[in-house]
Order: structure tokens, then sequence, then C-alpha cells
């Protein structure tokens, strides 16, 4: 009998933004054992349709998130880094800024 072995990830996804408090732009975070990626959603895209594009990528996803208010500063940095590359141009000046409140699910796939 083999072993099973697991991948591990989170999923963030941006709660508000600092400076107007309205609803974060629409990028989600993946962090992994090799740190930030940040992912463009669509414009009608809601956090079911991420959940399911990852579902069909083999991801099982936890359903009840995490609440992270204040990231250490050393998050802060890789998260506004990874927004920073992200943004790229392709969101208004109206959703830029940090964004320091979060929900984060818990990400597993099995490894073939």
């Amino acid at each position: 009998m083999t072993a099973s072995s697991f991948e591990y990830a989170r999923l963030w996804v941006p709660l508000y933004d600092a400076t107007t408090l309205s609803v974060a732009r629409p990028v989600f975070l993946i962090e992994a054992a090799d740190g930030f990626e940040g992912v463009v959603a669509e414009k009608n895209t809601t956090l079911i349709g991420v959940l399911n594009d990852l579902g069909r990528d083999g991801w099982r996803i936890d359903t009840t998130a995490i609440r992270v208010t204040a990231p250490s500063p050393e998050f802060q940095l890789l998260i506004d880094a990874t927004l920073d590359e992200v943004d790229g141009g392709s969101l208004s000046e109206a959703d830029s800024g940090a964004v320091n409140e979060f929900d984060v699910y818990g990400m597993r796939r099995q490894l073939s």
C-alpha cells in the first residue's frame, strides 16, 4: 500500500481597500510552499466561481474561512508586492491601495 501525499496551499481573498474601506479589487492570492501567486478574477466572477475553478484543478477547499485582519509585516510586504504585480495596469486607480483584511481558505490536493 502506498502512502498518499498532499499539496497544501491557502486561498487569500482580499476584503477591503485600506483607504476607501470598499470591497477590494477582484484579485485572489494563492499561497503555496513557493510563495504567492496572484490571480485576477473576471469582472463578474464570484467567490463560488473561483472555488469551482480551483476544484476542477483538483483542490479541495475548506468551506470555513479564517478572517485575517492584520497579517504580519513580512506577510503584508509579500501580499502588497503580489497585488502590485497582479495590478499591472489591468485595474482602475480606484482599485489600487493596500489591502490588509482577508478571508483565508485552506486548500489541499492529492499528488499523483
